[in-house]
């Protein structure tokens, strides 16, 4: 392979490596009371197209003032995971337990947040 093929190979694989680093989500952890639960349809989401959350469950924590978190409730092999999520969080809210989440950050996202654990502690 001759020298101008490998540098165009190396400068296509920086390029990809970039693109894909810039999709890349942080996983961070909150903990706090939840203030509000909301569940919904599917498809309607929440938050404005600038920062938009494609889920069905939604919750604030005290903790976190202006930021939303939230999971998709769907009928899909992860269903009996979230619906334990779910449960967790309305219990939380009746008995007024703290909860911690983890959740992932997409580039872009400001104010609203996918959930993808959660647990709850007295």
């Amino acid at each position: 392979m001759n020298r101008a093929v490998r540098i165009v190979i190396a400068a296509l694989a920086a390029l990809a490596l970039t693109v894909l680093a810039s999709r890349a989500s942080a996983q961070v952890n909150a903990t706090g009371k939840v203030t509000l639960l909301r569940v919904h349809d599917v498809g309607t989401g929440y938050g404005p197209p600038s920062d938009f959350i494609d889920v069905e469950v939604v919750v604030w924590l005290d903790s976190q003032p202006g930021k939303a978190f939230g999971f998709q409730l769907r009928n899909d092999g992860n269903l009996p995971a979230r619906q334990g999520m779910l449960d967790l969080l309305r219990d939380a809210l009746a008995n007024n337990w703290t909860v911690s989440i983890d959740y992932l950050v997409p580039p872009g996202h400001a104010n609203n947040f996918v959930i993808i654990r959660t647990w709850v502690t007295k």
